[in-house]
């Protein structure tokens, strides 16, 4: 494997992957448990998720990713099990896989058409966007396992945490997606997760926070992001930041931004709780879709960093 060939991969398969398209979805054809993975299992309402969508049908969701690469004993690794920080419920790359010598981070920038359409109203979000958070999954997770699936067949053990049976998070008080910790495993609290591929992307030098929590790479904030722990070595990636916060500008654009007006006004964060009950409300008006993206959209990085 080379950076090249992994680069082309990653081209090509945005570019030709369905997944990467809104397709009329067919609930019977659910062969990588989308449902379930996209939290539509709290879907009460009866409704598919193909209605409504019929105008938007073919719309790609995410430009070619970009990556960046950390060593596996990387010290930041470590900070991240600060309480402060995420805590120690949170793996280190060894835990995933003990042979691992790289991490790799994946940002997906949305396309423009979706970051433009969730601009559009201050409060509601655009339905370009649900679909971008919902549909779109079935591609962040279909790369995450081309990935990985590449490294494998090039010698190298890879692990993909986001879609590995270890990987927990929970969205609020009660149990998220995963299948919970086992035996002697440290519980994960609410609002978190064993794995948090923001944090993970700093240390590797994609990107840094945003005074939101927002994440904000190279390319911008309105993205997702995935990653690997592989046994593949390549020279890590020089950071241009010191800090956490070291591509915001502290503008608070995206603060203002917030429908919820979730984020404290006098430091980096937001309340999750509120965060999340705002997810919520859009989750039962649009049922089986949710979302918001308002702090990632109509700000000074939302395409490239400040």
């Amino acid at each position: 494997m080379t950076r090249e060939k992994l680069q082309k991969l990653v081209d090509d398969f945005s570019d030709n992957s369905p997944t990467n398209y809104l397709s009329i979805y067919d609930e019977s054809q659910d062969e990588n448990n989308y449902a379930k993975n996209n939290l539509i299992h709290v879907n009460t309402s009866g409704k598919s998720l193909s209605e409504g969508i019929s105008e938007l049908v073919g719309m790609r969701f995410f430009q070619r990713p970009i990556f960046s690469a950390a060593r596996a004993d990387d010290p930041g690794f470590a900070e991240i099990k600060r309480p402060e920080l995420v805590g120690e419920h949170h793996m280190m790359p060894h835990d995933w896989l003990p042979e691992a010598k790289t991490v790799i981070s994946f940002y997906l920038p949305m396309e423009k058409a979706i970051v433009e359409a969730n601009k559009k109203d201050p409060v509601e979000p655009a339905m370009e966007w649900l679909c971008a958070r919902v549909d779109g999954q079935r591609f962040l997770l279909a790369l995450g396992a081309a990935i990985r699936d590449a490294l494998i067949a090039d010698g190298y053990k890879t692990v993909t945490p986001y879609t590995d049976d270890r990987f927990v998070m929970t969205a609020g008080p009660g149990p998220g997606p995963g299948p919970g910790p086992r035996p002697g495993d440290i519980a994960v609290p609410p609002f978190s997760s064993n794995w948090s591929e923001r944090h993970i992307g700093v240390i590797t030098g994609l990107g840094t926070f945003g005074m939101s929590t927002n994440f904000i790479s190279k390319a911008g904030s309105a993205g997702r992001i995935i990653s690997v722990v592989t046994e593949w070595e390549t020279e890590p990636d020089s950071h241009d930041y010191d800090d956490w916060l070291g591509y915001c500008n502290r503008c608070g654009a995206c603060i203002r931004k917030c429908p919820a007006q979730a984020h404290f006004p006098d430091r980096h964060g937001k309340d999750h709780a509120v965060c999340g009950g705002f997810i919520g409300k859009t989750c039962a008006k649009y049922m089986p879709r949710y979302g918001c993206g308002k702090c990632q959209t109509g700000t000074p990085c939302e395409y490239t960093r400040m």
